[in-house]
């Protein structure tokens, strides 16, 4: 696998921004939430004001709605806004008549409260997978121009074995294989980063970035830059915010949710401050321009 381009590429960092009670392994562990969006967010862009870098955020439509007015300032700090659908519901529980109201209604949402319409989308829980691959030609007909769904090793939860770990172009007739070279059919696929070829390590973020050491975090970004790869990082604000705790929930939930939550902050400053940083959009249209 040679993907070098002669120099590293810039790579990007996101943010899931949804209710943190909505998480799968938490949603019916919660009566009463405190709602703390607010104070997870602002955390969240001082750390990337310090460091002068512009994010992704995937946007929940509610989420949307509620806060229009921290969904504006997000966007008037210079990051993207995607969709991270309307209700946070994974797409094995929906249509594609359903999911393509989802779109719909998160993207009308976004724009009410950021005056941008989204052209990404990150699926809630990673859910594009082969059972669902349905949802990346239904991207493409509402006229999103990449995905970042795709989590390119197999877990108890979500995963595609074998698809591939640089962004591609996904076809209708194969959208987990690299089969673009020279073509413009499809939709920019950005899946998140995994490190190794053979034996793939999540280094994405969210529960990996916490549980890893953050050397084997560097140490994997290093690889991918040795290939030509960009990395792509993902993130929920509230795992910045240690106050956030629920009740409790079973061990092996409450160890996923939460484990390593007040070092999340730390990491991800010594990743920011260690390399380049943008937004996911700009991949997706470096990927595009390759095959133009």
């Amino acid at each position: 696998m040679t993907r070098s381009s002669g120099h590293p590429p810039t790579h990007a960092v996101s943010f899931d921004l949804e209710h943190w009670h909505s998480a799968t392994l938490l949603a019916d562990e919660v009566d009463d939430p405190v709602d703390r969006i607010r104070e997870s967010v602002t955390t969240v862009l001082d750390l990337l004001a310090r460091h002068d870098v512009c994010a992704t955020f995937f946007v929940v439509g509610e989420v949307a709605a509620d806060y229009p007015d921290l969904i504006r300032d997000i966007a008037d700090a210079g990051h993207e806004i995607g969709s991270h659908g309307h209700t946070h519901t994974p797409l094995f529980d929906l249509s594609p008549d359903a999911f393509e109201r989802e779109l719909r209604e998160s993207s009308a949402a976004i724009e009410r409260a950021s005056g941008v319409e989204p052209v990404g989308f990150r699926a809630p829980n990673f859910s594009v997978t082969r059972e669902t691959q349905w949802a990346l030609r239904v991207l493409a007909s509402s006229e999103y121009r990449y995905d970042s769904s795709v989590f390119p090793v197999k877990t108890p939860m979500y995963g595609v074995s074998g698809a591939p770990i640089w962004p591609y172009i996904a076809t209708e007739a194969d959208p987990f294989r690299d089969r673009s070279e020279g073509t413009e059919d499809g939709i920019v696929e950005v899946p998140v980063s995994v490190a190794g070829s053979r034996l793939r390590v999540p280094i994405a973020g969210g529960f990996y970035v916490r549980v890893l050491p953050t050397w084997v975090l560097k140490r994997g970004i290093e690889n991918l830059e040795r290939l030509g790869i960009p990395a792509v990082l993902y993130f929920h604000p509230w795992e910045f915010n240690p106050e956030i705790r629920v009740g409790s929930p079973p061990f092996h939930s409450r160890f996923v949710s939460f484990h390593g939550i007040e070092k999340t902050e730390a990491k991800l400053d010594r990743l920011l401050d260690s390399f380049e940083w943008g937004t996911v959009e700009a991949v997706a249209t470096r990927t595009a321009e390759r095959h133009r």
